[in-house]
């Protein structure tokens, strides 16, 4: 089964792996106020719909008429005033992600600012159930939940290695993906929030630089919490004295 961007289960894999009510939405609907705005001001691309809110903004599923990838996400930000210095740190997070291999991680394509002064960051568009949803639907057994859990921590140590910070690690931005050689966690939503912070805090012109090492910290602690769900049980001990993602994984890797 494949999972759209508006939450549907469908067989197959249709253009862009949507539903087959969203294919026909997109063909047939006109546009309408709510489709619009806040993205008026790119002509080649159409949102069809908001598929996911949170604390920092709203998530589209959008269409773009001639660039490729043809189907991608526009996360737009409710955050005021972000500076060129949110821009500047997440296009150096898109380019940082440019050179991992594999990419385990939604790509993202670029930031922006609409003419009314909304800020955006376009990602790839990639399908699929949260990880919590994934685990609980597909009914996984311990070592299949133990297995995910260590992908993802090996994950997010190569955003470390690579001297980027997640900075949002919850179920709801770690999506599972259907591959031949099995599912696989992919990270979304990287270096926003690290983005949004750094750019208030040269704005409140707050003294010292941002810490990768604190951020880091968080997304360790952060993964504590997201193994603790999908295990079905709080971290035991040893997950509790890791200090890195990468020790997370050695562990659950054993």
């Amino acid at each position: 089964m494949t999972v759209c961007g508006c939450g549907a289960e469908f067989r197959g894999h249709g253009a862009g792996a949507l539903c087959p009510a969203c294919l026909i939405r997109l063909a047939l609907e006109p546009d309408s106020p709510d489709h619009v705005p806040p993205f008026a001001d790119e002509p080649s691309t159409r949102l069809l719909g908001p598929i996911g809110r949170g604390p920092h903004g709203t998530v589209y599923l959008a269409h773009r008429a001639f660039d490729e990838p043809n189907f991608v996400t526009v996360k737009v930000l409710n955050a005021p005033h972000l500076s060129d210095v949110f821009l500047e740190s997440v296009r150096e997070t898109s380019r940082r992600l440019g050179t991992m291999a594999p990419p385990d991680t939604s790509h993202l394509l670029e930031p922006g600012v609409t003419t009314d002064g909304q800020v955006y960051v376009v990602a790839k568009y990639i399908p699929g159930p949260s990880i919590t949803d994934y685990v609980t639907r597909r009914h996984c057994n311990s070592l299949d939940r133990v297995r995910l859990g260590e992908r993802v921590c090996s994950l997010v140590a190569g955003l470390h290695r690579h001297g980027i910070t997640h900075g949002s690690i919850k179920s709801s931005n770690v999506i599972v993906v259907e591959t031949p050689g099995g599912p696989l966690p992919v990270l979304l939503d990287t270096g926003i929030v690290p983005a949004i912070n750094e750019s208030r805090r040269r704005r409140d012109q707050v003294d010292g630089e941002g810490s990768a090492t604190n951020g880091e910290r968080t997304d360790v602690a952060a993964l504590r919490t997201l193994l603790g769900t999908i295990l079905e049980q709080a971290p035991f001990t040893t997950l509790e004295d890791a200090k890195s993602a990468a020790a997370l994984a050695a562990i659950l890797k054993r």
